[in-house]
């Protein structure tokens, strides 16, 4: 069963952190269908990136005291929210809006998986 968990942890780990610069490898793609220049849509990556880095320890402060499970279900829904709101509002406004809730989701989903597979290990006598 802990292995299990960990594996979980992990997978979900992976789908959140590569969600960063997933952007850059089809940054032409999405200039080209948003009719954007690539700068603008570089700004995506810049978007979740300091989304992640300014926003996650701010949340994770003020979840620190909530159970990890929820805090790790709460993080998941609020990605998939990101994801949806990206792809069923394809301007580049809501897409900035939807990086930035996918930066702090998945450094929160990180920030509280480490904490809970850490915890989970228990270490051979």
């Amino acid at each position: 069963m802990n292995r299990l968990f960990i594996y979980i942890l992990t997978l979900g780990v992976f789908l959140t952190a590569t969600s960063e610069l997933v952007v850059s490898g089809i940054l032409y793609v999405i200039a080209s269908d948003l009719h954007i220049s690539i700068a603008l849509a570089g700004q995506l990556i810049t978007a979740y990136s300091l989304a992640f880095a300014i926003g996650t320890p701010i949340l994770i402060f003020f979840t620190s005291r909530w159970e990890r499970k929820k805090v790790l279900l709460l993080s998941l829904a609020l990605f998939m929210l990101g994801c949806v709101a990206s792809f069923v509002y394809p301007h580049i406004s809501v897409i900035l809006v939807s990086r930035v809730l996918l930066g702090v989701s998945s450094g929160v989903y990180l920030v509280t998986a480490f904490g809970a597979a850490a915890k989970s290990y228990l270490p051979k006598k």
